[in-house]
């Protein structure tokens, strides 16, 4: 009885093993529980898989869409085979492409090709799912340009510019939740993937239209001089509006504002509702359900120069791409041209080149659609000629997971706003984000990395021979925290550059040698840099430090030094709370760009060899130099003919002042052999009186010229 129930037992558990690798096989599979699949039948449809007889092969194809949707099946399923699509009679030829329908998935064997037919058009489209065409799905096989042996020669009409760049793959217009996976798209003129808006002009209006005129909350008429609206109401009767649900006004003239008014009226005139500040080029206007007229509601102080255009737009929404392949194309690996909802993700885009833009992915609708809520996620990109992603217009993004590897990685201009790029690895390109938003937790090896919006945030990054340069356009735009730089290549030339804007930077380590000064930039009085720690900095060309409030820094060398750290242009420098160290030079003062005024406090000094050229603090020009509060050391020493504060040139004593004010007090020099700690013998013609008081100088000794102030100092000597 044992033996028999431990053998149903373990028949149970096998066949319940099977249910579930069963059922997930199911749920994973593109034909869901209750979906009707239609196999296509070649014959049937007089169809050709041996990549022969295009125009049979391209109408018996939407034949057959057109009926098995007629019938009710949800997956149309293509055999295996090479299906050359019709290259047609003119640019763009509707009859010579795959007219996707709604709630389908055309699904291709994984050794399915559906090639294009060589041909010379400026414009094509390979698979086209149209305005209307809902719920879509596009799975399997490879998609096949003719780049190879397209003729580029011809141009389709005088006026074209015969650049053979809109030939895509797989196109849609205005199509809603459509789902493009696991397709392999290559060697089109133009874009692998196209997600386009669908717009029909309706008409154009002038200002013998209008009159000076407002309308109020309630809908009612109102007077204005700097506003105007139509003499008569708007309606939906023209035929154009037929199954869309959006308009938009565009290409205005004699407007003083971008932004416009639309009111809604019902069937028997009363009020029904508004939209405000509707923004041409970049809004679209949801028409209500109840709503049988409008007035729209422009700012124009010249009407007899007005003019505005009406259209019927609409865009793509709720799109996915996944778990495909772009490659080879022309132009772009996907085109986004008006979108409201797009997720991109676990593809390979790579190898897009042959004409401008040539980049992985673009979106920009040139202010004519919106493109809104991007996703971009897990894709690997490489080998774009372009650049990886441009943003040069759009709202609402978020970039993450990705691995980017051309030599332009991602860029956003300013036209594309809040955008949040997280998680990614760039190697050899970076980014650039001319558009507000929020970069975090990204590794950059070989990168660039630019702030030039309003406002950007960078936070817990990791650079590896890579550069950071903020030119944010507002006051503190640029907001940088939890960063590290490691530099093992010393052909990088710089490591952070802060601009001429004001910026606050917090807890940034910068390890490692770099071909030019490893903090740069002209800085501001308010820049202020929290936990700032650079190590091994470029010390032997000097590293200038912009302007600004040090608070809490450490800067280390263990390099042959020259010049050390240097300050050499106009601005406010403090210190408080820092360390220095280095071997022999820690400070080049001097006023190359203009005088600087600084404040050293509750500072560290120590070098660890022997005093490097000149003194370890060579100050030959300022406005002022205060050092309080601080400690100065150097143990090692095997030397004593170089000071370690240095006040004026070498040889300066007969030359004009350039040190107008130094104070040094309540500090404390400890060195291990007897040389100056100051020396101010060179501070040159018509220097001041300097401050030296309440200091502690063990060992070292002073060098003063004899109108400096000595007061309260304390000398303690080595004998």
């Amino acid at each position: 009885m044992i033996k028999k129930a431990i053998i149903l037992l373990t028949f149970f558990m096998l066949s319940f093993q099977s249910l579930l690798v069963e059922a997930v096989t199911l749920e994973n599979s593109t034909q869901a529980i209750g979906a009707r699949t239609y196999n296509l039948e070649l014959s049937r449809w007089n169809v050709y898989n041996d990549g022969t007889h295009p125009v049979e092969t391209t109408n018996g194809i939407n034949k057959a869409l057109q009926w098995a949707s007629e019938q009710g099946y949800q997956i149309f399923k293509v055999p295996a085979g090479r299906y050359l699509i019709s290259k047609g009679t003119k640019p763009d030829d509707s009859q010579a492409r795959i007219n996707m329908v709604s709630n389908m998935t055309f699904l291709l064997d994984d050794l399915s090709i559906i090639q294009k037919e060589t041909n010379s058009y400026e414009n094509y489209r390979t698979l086209y799912v149209g305005y209307g065409v809902n719920n879509a799905t596009i799975k399997g096989g490879t998609y096949q340009g003719d780049k190879e042996t397209h003729n580029y020669s011809s141009r389709d009409n005088a006026d074209s510019a015969g650049t053979h760049e809109f030939g895509s793959g797989i196109s849609s217009e205005g199509s809603y939740n459509l789902t493009i996976d696991d397709v392999k798209i290559i060697n089109f003129t133009g874009d692998g993937i196209t997600i386009a808006g669908s717009n029909i002009g309706i008409s154009g209006t002038y200002g013998k239209d209008y009159l000076y005129g407002d309308i109020d909350g309630s809908g009612k008429f109102i007077n204005s001089t700097s506003k105007i609206r139509p003499k008569n109401a708007m309606d939906f009767t023209s035929p154009s509006y037929k199954g869309r649900k959006y308009f938009a006004f565009e290409q205005p003239q004699g407007v003083t504002n971008n932004r416009y008014d639309v009111y809604f009226y019902k069937n028997d005139g009363t009020y029904l509702s508004s939209v405000k500040q509707v923004r041409f080029g970049m809004d679209l206007v949801q028409i209500p359900q109840d709503a049988k007229s409008f007035y729209p509601v422009f700012s124009s102080n010249a009407i007899a120069n007005f003019f505005v255009k009406l259209f019927s737009n609409d865009v793509s929404r709720n799109i996915t791409i996944r778990n495909s392949e772009l490659a080879f194309n022309r132009r772009q690996g996907i085109s986004i041209f008006g979108v409201d909802g797009i997720e991109i993700s676990n593809n390979k885009i790579h190898d897009i080149k042959g004409t401008a833009p040539g980049f992985g992915i673009d979106s920009e609708a040139e202010g004519f659609f919106p493109n809104n809520n991007l996703n971009i996620m897990n894709n690997h990109f490489y080998n774009n000629r372009g650049g990886d992603i441009v943003f040069a217009d759009g709202d609402t993004a978020l970039i993450s997971n990705n691995k980017f590897e051309s030599s332009i990685g991602v860029y956003i201009y300013s036209a594309f706003p809040n955008t949040t790029v997280k998680s990614n690895t760039f190697t050899s390109g970076g980014l650039t984000m001319g558009g507000t938003g929020v970069a975090d937790l990204n590794t950059f090896i070989n990168a660039e990395v630019n702030l030039s919006a309003t406002s950007n945030t960078l936070t817990n990054s990791t650079f590896l021979n890579s550069r950071l340069t903020l030119k944010n356009t507002d006051s503190f735009g640029s907001k940088v925290e939890n960063i590290t730089m490691t530099n093992t290549d010393s052909s990088v030339f710089t490591s952070l550059n802060v601009g001429d804007r004001p910026v606050q930077l917090s807890n940034i380590t910068i390890q490692g040698v770099t071909k030019l000064s490893t903090l740069g930039g002209k800085g501001t009085d308010q820049n202020v840099y929290n936990n700032l720690r650079i190590e091994d900095y470029n010390a032997y060309n000097g590293t200038s430090l912009p302007a600004g409030t040090y608070n809490n820094c450490q800067f280390s060398s263990a390099t042959n030094e020259l010049v050390g750290l240097a300050i050499n242009q106009t601005g406010t420098y403090a210190f408080n709370n820092c360390s220095f160290h280095a071997l022999g030079k820690i400070f080049t003062i001097y006023s190359l760009f203009g005088e600087a005024d600084i404040t050293i406090s509750n500072s560290n000094f120590n070098i660890s060899k022997d005093v490097g050229y000149a003194a370890a603090l060579y100050v030959q020009g300022a406005k002022q130099l205060s050092i309080l509060n601080s400690t100065l050391t150097a143990n090692n020493l095997t030397l004593n003919n170089t000071p370690y504060i240095k006040i004026g040139s070498l040889g300066g004593s007969t030359k004009p002042t350039e040190v107008n004010s130094f104070t040094f007090k309540n500090n404390s020099i400890t060195t291990s052999k007897a040389l100056y700690g100051i020396d101010s013998m060179d501070a040159g013609t018509g220097a001041p009186a300097y401050t030296i008081s309440n200091n502690i100088f063990n060992i070292a000794l002073l060098k003063l010229k004899t109108n400096d102030l000595k007061q309260n100092n304390e000398e303690l000597s080595p004998y």
